[in-house]
Order: structure tokens, then sequence, then C-alpha cells
């Protein structure tokens, strides 16, 4: 009965967070417009590269570009964090806990732009676009005040964490892929028979090489030496010289 009880509990208190998890991310941003400026590009970001860009992972590239989210938002969070102080909506210590989580995910976008540009390959993990968006889509309603922090908020952020990742991994696998990331991958008119037709190209090439090389320098040598010589200049043809037919006349 007790082990019923302690079950029952769990359960429940489960349930609670993944209320509050799917508030965060879905109910939040439309009680309060003003956030909707930063997560609709963000989301439809996502959308978009998590469809054509990496729907078999990220390259170093992408996870570059991805960084440049969390850098930018959280530069916006700071500026909300002080508007809201100078209108007396928050505290100085709310204020500095703010700043100091604004400051932590701006390191999280630099440390990826600076390991990517190094080619560290951790950033494929760490920069990838579901990644970012997550951490920008859960803490965003927080600086904008609809949210209140709290460790049960914190705690759903991290256990529903795998079900929103394997979710849109799920999602990715039954989805057929776009045209476009068949012929970036080259399976579709892409990048392989492009280099198979720059191979031609460059053997042509050699071809026009060895014509102007050892095969084709007799040829050329042979059709020089048929070519009339200044000696055949200076005499005039049999018959025409003085002392043939013109000389008759």
């Amino acid at each position: 009965m007790a082990f019923v009880e302690v079950a029952t509990t769990a359960g429940l208190y489960v349930w609670k967070l993944f209320k509050i998890w799917l508030s965060t991310l879905f109910v939040a941003p439309f009680k309060n417009l003003d956030m909707l400026w930063v997560l609709i590009p963000i989301w439809l970001t996502w959308a978009f590269a998590e469809f054509f860009q990496e729907k078999r992972g990220t390259s170093l590239g992408n996870a570059i570009t991805n960084a440049v989210t969390p850098f930018w938002v959280s530069l916006d969070w700071t500026r909300t964090s002080i508007r809201f102080f100078q209108a007396a909506e928050i505290s100085l210590g709310s204020l500095v806990g703010r700043i100091a989580l604004s400051v932590i995910v701006l390191a999280y976008g630099l440390s990826i732009i600076v390991l990517g540009i190094k080619g560290n390959n951790i950033v494929r993990y760490i920069g990838r676009i579901r990644e970012v968006t997550y951490i920008v889509a859960l803490l965003t309603p927080v600086f904008y005040k609809v949210i209140p922090v709290s460790f049960d908020m914190l705690l759903s952020a991290i256990i529903f964490f795998p079900l929103f990742y394997f979710t849109i991994e799920l999602i990715d696998y039954i989805t057929p892929n776009p045209t476009v990331l068949k012929i970036d991958t080259g399976e579709e008119g892409g990048g392989k028979k492009d280099e198979s037709r720059l191979g031609e190209l460059g053997g042509s090439f050699g071809n026009l090489d060895s014509l102007s090389g050892s095969e084709g320098g007799p040829d050329v040598v042979g059709q020089s030496s048929q070519l009339p010589s200044t000696s055949t200049f200076g005499r005039m043809p049999p018959g025409k010289g003085p002392g043939g037919d013109l000389g008759k006349f």
C-alpha cells in the first residue's frame, strides 16, 4: 500500500513537471506577445535548419552559425532585464541573477563559435540547432516575467529534454529527405556527379597537354617542314622565268 502511494505521488509530481514544461514552451509565449519578436524567428530558423540542413547532423559551419542565436538573445535578455529594473518591476537581486544567467548563455554561444573555428568536433553535439533552440525557448519566458524561475521549472527542463530531442529525431527519421538535402549530400545530381564531371574535364585538359607535348611535337614539325622555304620564294617556278613561256612575251 505504501508503494502504491509513493508511486502515485511520484506520478503526479512528474505530471506536474510535464505541464510546467509544456506551458513554458508552448503556452507562455502567448501570454506576453513582446517575446514573440524573439521566439518566432528562433522557431522558424529551427524548423528550416532542422529539416533542410541538420536532418543528418550538423557541420562545424552550421554549429558556428547556430551559436549566433544564444549570443544575440542573451543581449536581448539583458536589455529586457534592465528595462524591468528601471521600471521597478524587478529587484536588484533579480536583475543580478538575470544578467548572470544571460552571461552564461552568452558564454555558451561564444564557446561554440571559438571551438568551431578551431575545428573541435564537440560543437557538432552542443551546437546543433535543436539544443540552441531548446535553451533559448525555455529561458525567454523567464526573462519576460511570464514563467517564474523555480526548481520545478529547471527540473522539468532537464527531465524532458530527451523527450524533446528524440521526438524530433523520430520525425526526422520517418519523414522523407528533401531534395535539397539529397543534392547537398550528392545523392541526387549533386556533388559526387559534379566531381566526376570535373574529373572528366581534367582528363580532357590532360589530353590537350599531350597534344602539345611529345606526341604533338613531331606533327607540328612535320607540318612546318612542308611550308615553302625562303629559298623557294627566291626562285621562280620552272618554265616561268626569262627562258620559259614568259620569256616569249
